[in-house]
């Protein structure tokens, strides 16, 4: 025990801890676009997200995935010096480099971002009138000491910094190398997920409107394909009327975006210093756009990003989407009802500290004097948007025939659309041989069970993957079916004892109808994935699972016989 105070230093290790930070709770769309936020608070106004792709290594027919060699952000920002590439590389980069309304806050972003995605990160950065640096940080090569190396920029980093910026001009490529395979989703869900997410995160700088101090935009490139995002209002406000805005529960029909709650600002801290504002809207009724619109389900749930997982409040912190489809601490319950609910909760960095923003800046907890203020006017909100949507689905009961299976359908549809994306991927990523039998394969397989001109309509325009059909051969339970453009559909038999003994009769159980829909979509993708991604000929699996699909049909029909029967 030291007879007087000693002041010691703690020990790091450096390979440990940027481990950890990569653990932090990211999702690669989040990381990704996590990074985007350097390069906007560098004052870029053009973004670049460039991912290379390669094919996975290994042998066998139809096995071979696409996956991501690397992700590069490059932008035309103000660029960063040596001091400012060591200060971006800092656990706990310094607050003087960040401007009011920034984007960043705890300085660990782009360590953070960068290490969940891969082991190797890259920054070659560029002031105008300078040189250009690159600094690399190598996981690899890292133990206890926290080193990165220093060296002029190449000439291809060179050459793609003149390309995005101009000539001599400022800028910033940050590159993630040796990807995290392992733990990462569908290279397809990642390049989708991206697309999809950064028009709605980034909606008020891809506009150009306040809180944004500049409009911006972003692209998403990899191999020849380029697409410039858009941007998306979650609440979709300017498709609301002036003369008709405000939602009328008992008399909606369903048709358009409407009010429930106009802006209304409400104070975060007791001392009424810091304050937020919510506002809240009605996205239309999908079914009865169908019915009495212009535009199909399919069609109505894609423009107005309606689904599972999409309706709650959208939180922004100085313009940037940090809390997606946000239940509130459970305010906004699972509930089919409320899939036209979008609430917005507009904040600054000043609350930071009152809501408690975690490293990731993708979560909040509301002060408690927040949530007092909040709950009437989010429960209000709630009890309104539930009966409009409920009054809209009367609507269409008494003047259609309704189907118990669309709800699903619609989840169904997105994913045999990701699957058709990723397929496409797979293929154009693979070597031209590989890539020939590959779609050779999947033509074969497709053609040997097409859909009819029926099929085809009900796919395209109300999104249905599972189809129920008046019978089937042999007494099957379910058969698969390809549309050319649209892809994968499953049959269920009506005929069969499955249909008359349990769906019919318990078709208003929407828990039972959503996971006996699932049951079948997923037989039917998995008989597909098993075709088109096996070893083995092509034609001889397809006979074995014909007579599989046989046995099990009549297993099935014999057990619910034996269980119907008098005991």
């Amino acid at each position: 025990m030291p007879d007087t105070k000693i002041k010691k230093i703690g020990g790091m290790n450096a390979a440990r801890v940027l481990a950890a930070l990569g653990r932090i709770g990211y999702h690669p769309v989040s990381a990704v676009l996590d990074i985007v936020d350097n390069s906007i608070s560098a004052e870029a106004d053009t973004i670049a997200i460039n991912i290379k792709l390669i094919q996975e290594k290994g042998e066998g027919r139809g096995r071979r995935r696409t996956l991501i060699d690397s992700f590069s952000i490059v932008d035309n920002g103000k660029g960063m010096n040596e001091d400012g590439i060591h200060n971006a590389l800092s656990l706990g980069s310094s607050e003087e480099y960040y401007h009011e309304g920034t984007l960043s806050k705890f300085g660990l972003g782009l360590k953070s971002a960068s290490s969940s995605l891969g082991k190797r990160l890259v920054i070659c950065s560029r002031q105008e009138g300078a040189g250009a640096i690159t600094a690399t940080l190598d996981q690899n090569n890292l133990t206890i000491e926290y080193e990165y190396v220093l060296t002029p920029a190449t000439d291809d980093e060179v050459a793609l910094l003149d390309a995005h910026c101009g000539e001599g001009k400022s800028g910033t490529i940050v590159k993630v190398e040796d990807i995290r395979h392992v733990s990462m989703p569908r290279t397809i869900e990642i390049i989708e997920g991206i697309k999809a997410k950064a028009g709605i995160i980034f909606f008020y700088h891809l506009s150009g409107i306040e809180p944004a101090p500049r409009q911006v935009s972003i692209s998403v490139n990899h191999d020849d394909h380029s697409e410039e995002i858009a941007p998306i209002d979650p609440l979709f406000l300017g498709d609301i009327s002036d003369e008709e805005g405000d939602l009328d529960e008992k008399n909606w029909d369903g048709m358009s975006v409407q009010w429930i709650q106009r802006p209304q600002k409400f104070q975060l801290n007791p001392e009424g210093t810091v304050s937020a504002t919510v506002e809240i809207s009605q996205l239309p009724h999908p079914p009865s756009v169908n019915t009495f619109g212009d535009m199909t389900q399919v069609e109505c749930r894609k423009k107005y990003n309606i689904g599972a997982g999409k309706y709650g409040f959208y939180i922004y912190r100085n313009g940037r989407l940090i809390s997606w489809a946000d239940s509130l601490n459970g305010q906004i319950s699972l509930d089919q009802d409320m899939y036209s609910f979008r609430g917005r909760i507009l904040i600054e960095s000043n609350a930071d500290d009152i809501l408690n923003l975690d490293v990731t800046k993708s979560r909040i907890h509301l002060s408690e004097i927040a949530q007092d203020l909040l709950t009437p006017i989010v429960s209000e909100a709630k009890k309104k948007s539930k009966a409009a949507w409920k009054y809209a689905g009367e609507t269409i009961l008494r003047k259609t025939d309704t189907d118990p299976h669309s709800e699903v359908n619609a989840e169904l549809d997105r994913l045999g659309d990701l699957d058709e994306k990723g397929q496409k991927l797979d293929e154009d990523t693979a070597p031209e041989k590989d890539r020939k039998e590959m779609v050779k394969r999947r033509k074969k397989i497709t053609a040997s069970s097409p859909v009819n001109s029926e099929e085809s309509e009900k796919l395209e325009k109300q999104g249905q993957r599972v189809q129920y059909v008046d019978e089937l051969d042999n007494n099957q339970a379910w058969e698969r079916a390809h549309d050319p453009q649209e892809g994968l559909i499953v049959r269920v038999n009506k005929s069969h004892r499955i249909y008359r003994d349990v769906i019919s009769v318990m078709s208003e159980n929407s828990d039972l109808i959503r996971i006996l829909d699932i049951l079948f979509f997923s037989l039917a993708k998995g008989e597909f994935d098993t075709l088109y991604r096996g070893e083995f000929d092509a034609g001889i699996a397809e006979k074995i699972l014909d007579e599989f699909r046989e046995k099990v049909g009549g297993q099935l029909a014999e057990i619910l016989r034996q269980l119907k029967k008098p005991q």
